[in-house]
């Protein structure tokens, strides 16, 4: 074990990779109890906007039927006349309290992990069951199927879970689903360190070597895991490229993105290959000591295709999950602030599609005043934050493309690099909801504008009115 404290950074020893889990998990979660927050005080209906009934929100009485409860159905025959909705706090308020025991719970962990390692890391190995048990612990309760710790939160969140991992032609995309998808495409790299977090915790593991050496089944294992969510989005959208009878494009077009990313995983496996190549021609010092390999063909097409998914994944981010009219060929004439306050838009039977999540308004204003490049409405009032959202989610499109790759794991020296980038792109996603959850409350004609450019959102009759229309 002298050899193998090598292998880690200062990071690596400070923060063992099962803690760094935990810890992008209690990230994930503080990031959505934050949207669903900030999106009340804004004004949106995020229990309305998601499709969450109040009756979802009651756990069921008897004994499980054969199909969980679900959010509203977005096809208007499926839907009641009278809808009750929760309220947008009962969503949030459960989510803060989760997280405040999660992190007492894993931060608690950690320190008594440091305690009892007490500066000596050659004693990290005796004491890996430390994560382990706390890592099993917070997967117990998640299941416990007793009326304690957010029984309720608990159970939707893995209703949504079922219905994402068990999707059908014949079963409806609710919104809610779309963004938990989009969520986990985030934590693609977080699913494939927890199986490795897992290996280095399961005796013969150990807390040194998990980084360095993915060998054997975990080789296929790790890239197989962080296709999942996009494997399951892939699927969603075609559920809803049939769903329309073939005539949503966009969906389509939204798969495409999504395929996109399983190239860049697969030749990220073959980089395992440039390795080798490079380890018979230069060496092992100089082939290991550097991950730009551009002489070698497999690296090249590798950085073809993240380059590909990042720019397409930008444009369809900016443009159709944010509606925004930057990259538009053709865009809505503009008219002079102050004009009449157009009709707000209604949606009808005609132009809601079914089985899938996105309802779009029958039509928008033909007119607006909007700052270049946006739309109307807006729900931030300061143009410069959309701008801002737009660089920054250009920046870290492309990082996260880079670091999507399973091999770069192999460098113990990027390990600090790779859980920053892990972080960002979590930060990335949660500054992606508030914009696409606004964009979707805009296409249901639940946010109009008024004619000084504002907001304005529709009450709960004209909610239901539209709806049951």
């Amino acid at each position: 074990m002298e050899t193998q404290d090598l292998y880690l950074s200062e990071h690596g020893i400070f923060v063992p990779l099962p803690f760094r889990v935990l810890a992008l998990v209690g990230l994930g979660i503080i990031c959505w109890a934050s949207n669903l927050h900030i999106l009340h005080l804004l004004g949106i209906d995020t229990a309305h906007v998601l499709e969450v009934r109040s009756t979802e929100l009651k756990l069921p009485t008897s004994a499980p039927t054969s199909r969980p409860a679900s959010p509203m159905p977005s096809s208007p025959s499926m839907q009641p006349k009278s809808l009750h909705y929760s309220r947008s706090s009962s969503l949030y308020l459960p989510v803060y309290r989760i997280f405040g025991l999660y992190m007492v719970w894993s931060l608690g962990s950690w320190i008594l992990f440091k305690f009892l390692v007490g500066g000596d890391i050659q004693r990290m190995d005796y004491h890996r069951s430390i994560p382990l048990a706390a890592s099993f612990g917070i997967f117990v309760v998640l299941f416990l199927p007793f009326d304690v710790i957010h029984k309720r939160e608990r159970y939707i969140f893995l209703s949504a879970i079922r219905r994402c991992l068990s999707l059908s032609d014949s079963q409806p995309v609710y919104f809610c689903d779309v963004i938990l998808a989009d969520i986990f495409t985030s934590f693609a790299k977080v699913l494939g360190d927890i199986w490795v977090s897992t290996k280095m915790m399961l005796p013969g593991g150990s807390l040194f070597w998990a980084i360095t050496d993915v060998r054997g089944w975990s080789e296929w294992i790790v890239p197989a895991l962080i296709s999942l969510p996009y494997v399951i989005r892939f699927k969603q959208c075609l559920i809803e490229y049939h769903g329309s009878g073939r005539t949503n494009t966009r969906a389509l077009m939204n798969a495409v993105k999504y395929a996109t990313s399983f190239p860049v995983i697969i030749l990220s496996v073959a980089q395992k290959q440039v390795v080798e190549d490079l380890t018979r021609m230069k060496g092992a010092t100089v082939a290991q000591s550097t991950t730009w390999h551009g002489e070698h063909q497999i690296f090249r097409l590798w950085l073809l295709f993240v380059c590909i998914s990042s720019v397409y994944s930008f444009w369809w981010d900016v443009t159709n999950d944010w509606g925004l009219e930057l990259f538009r060929q053709e865009s809505l004439p503009v008219t002079p602030r102050g004009s009449p306050r157009p009709r707000r838009p209604t949606a009808t039977a005609s132009s809601l599609h079914p089985n899938t999540s996105l309802s779009v308004p029958s039509s928008f204003p033909p007119t607006r005043a909007y700052p270049f490049g946006l739309r109307s409405p807006l729900l931030f009032s300061q143009p410069a934050v959309y701008y801002l959202a737009i660089i920054i989610n250009f920046i870290l499109r492309f990082t996260w493309s880079m670091r999507l790759s399973p091999h770069m794991h192999t460098f113990a020296e990027m390990e600090t690099g790779v859980f920053v980038v892990e972080a960002c792109e979590l930060l990335r996603r949660w500054l992606w909801v508030f914009f696409r959850v606004e964009w979707e409350a805009c296409k249901k004609g639940l946010l109009v504008a008024d004619e000084g450019n504002g907001l304005i959102e529709m009450d709960e009759r004209e909610k239901d009115s539209m709806l049951s229309t």
